[in-house]
């Protein structure tokens, strides 16, 4: 296993081994003989394959064609392709796979977790000795996540080698033999997992104790009501939803992937409209014609999906964040580049925000500094209520804590939080209330023990 924070090396690591980069000094042993890899496929070709996070495929090819993606096709005596024998191939590897999937099918048709074993069975026909899986169960369900695992203790049995990269402890501790952890570009510790227990791990991943996972240094006092739904409906997303977020106060939202929780969060900023029902925001009629009225009014939304709804990974740090505020960087229309500047490396500081400079692609940044700059560029706005859609997904054990705790003393400030969340540790943790949705209704509301 290999852990460490977001921006802890493990991904340049990865690409060091893969061929992707080059070291500058030090060496690489393969099979106990010292190598450099001038390029991924000089790395494939020893034996070395690695299954990104995002993987890169064709999706309007089919599952054969992706699989054989690189090699030389069958041909047909006039030089045509052989399509039936490339479908034969494809489906010779899927079945060494145990993997009961037609080679005809569309790539982009297929489920998430069909993706990952589609490329660890393409990996492993290649005669791949070494696998190297980043992040592999980050959009799995836990019956694809449990699947997986099934295909990799196979392999592991079968003699084939494994680095797993997770910020999940429960598949570390599951699923590896040893763990290593990388801490500012650090190896820091390697431990035999049997001998190790998450505390240690985390201490060694953060360089210090986590004595305190879901901080509460807000009072149990919360004030007026700063959001109310009442009997809000939208057909087919969700129904007769009312409820209501008081000052100082953190409501979760639990319920199952689908269940309305982001579309009603939507709906709220402004960016679905209601069919029935009413709100408010600060004891005013609040129906939003659009997210910069929900702006202009005190409501900020986190989504879920950051890199989709969120963010443009081509801009830079810098443009990221001060699009959130640029209404309050111009005088006159004419943008303050020296204020904005300014105000952006305070953002970054104050949110512990790691890049080489402020003009860095986002989309280069580790998953846990991307969400940190996104909380920056709403925050910066000093809202009154802020609603936030997994704002912990894809983050390590680090960038968690310091997320928790932005949270916690956004309360403290008084401010009316909605927290949607499928990690019921952290809905229960951080909630001082939870309402429990299901098929687009609220069916129950836990507060105090009953949690």
């Amino acid at each position: 296993g290999l852990l460490g924070p977001n921006g802890a090396g493990k991904s340049t690591l990865i690409k060091l081994i893969s061929g992707v980069y080059q070291p500058d000094a030090g060496a690489f042993l393969w099979r106990g003989q010292p190598i450099r890899f001038a390029s991924p496929s000089k790395s494939l070709e020893a034996g070395i394959a690695t299954i990104h996070q995002e993987l890169e495929y064709f999706g309007q090819l089919s599952v054969a064609e992706n699989m054989l993606m690189g090699e030389r096709w069958p041909r047909k005596s006039w030089g045509g392709v052989d399509w039936r024998a490339l479908q034969t191939i494809a489906a010779d590897r899927l079945a060494n796979f145990e993997l009961d999937l037609a080679p005809s099918r569309l790539f982009d048709r297929i489920t998430a977790a069909e993706k990952q074993e589609v490329a660890i069975a393409t990996a492993l026909s290649r005669d791949a000795n070494l696998l190297i899986l980043d992040e592999p169960t980050a959009s799995l369900t836990e019956p694809e996540v449990q699947r997986l695992f099934t295909h990799l203790r196979r392999l592991r049995e079968q003699g084939v080698a494994m680095i797993y990269v997770s910020h999940r402890m429960d598949e570390i501790t599951t699923l590896t033999d040893r763990v290593a952890v990388l801490r500012d570009g650090e190896l820091i510790a390697t431990h035999r997992t049997s001998d190790v227990n998450v505390g240690q791990l985390i201490h060694d991943m953060i360089g210090r104790p986590l004595e305190q996972v879901y901080p509460k240094t807000r009072s149990e006092t919360v004030g007026e009501p700063v959001l109310e739904l009442e009997q809000l409906t939208r057909s087919g997303l969700f129904e007769d939803i009312s409820l209501q977020v008081r000052a100082g106060e953190i409501v979760g939202l639990g319920g199952l992937v689908g269940a309305g929780r982001s579309e009603l969060a939507r709906a709220i900023y402004g960016l679905y409209s209601s069919d029935s029902g009413g709100m408010q925001l600060l004891g005013q009629p609040w129906r939003p014609r659009s997210a910069h009225q929900a702006l202009k009014n005190g409501l900020v939304y986190l989504p879920e999906e950051r890199k989709r709804q969120g963010l443009v990974l081509e801009h830079s740090l810098r443009d990221t964040v001060s699009i959130g505020f640029s209404d309050r960087l111009t005088r006159w229309g004419i943008l303050s580049r020296r204020k904005e500047q300014t105000t952006v490396a305070e953002i970054l500081k104050s949110y512990d925000v790691r890049a080489a400079s402020a003009e860095q692609a986002i989309g280069t940044l580790s998953g846990g500094n991307q969400q940190k700059a996104l909380l920056g560029r709403w925050l910066a706005r000093d809202p009154t209520v802020i609603i936030l859609d997994e704002p912990t997904r894809g983050v390590d054990v680090g960038a968690k804590a310091q997320i928790h705790a932005t949270i916690d003393r956004l309360a403290a400030q008084g401010k009316g939080i909605l927290l949607i969340s499928s990690d019921l540790p952290e809905l229960i943790g951080m909630s001082d209330r939870i309402l429990v949705m299901n098929r687009g209704r609220i069916e129950a509301e836990l507060s105090g023990d009953s949690r």
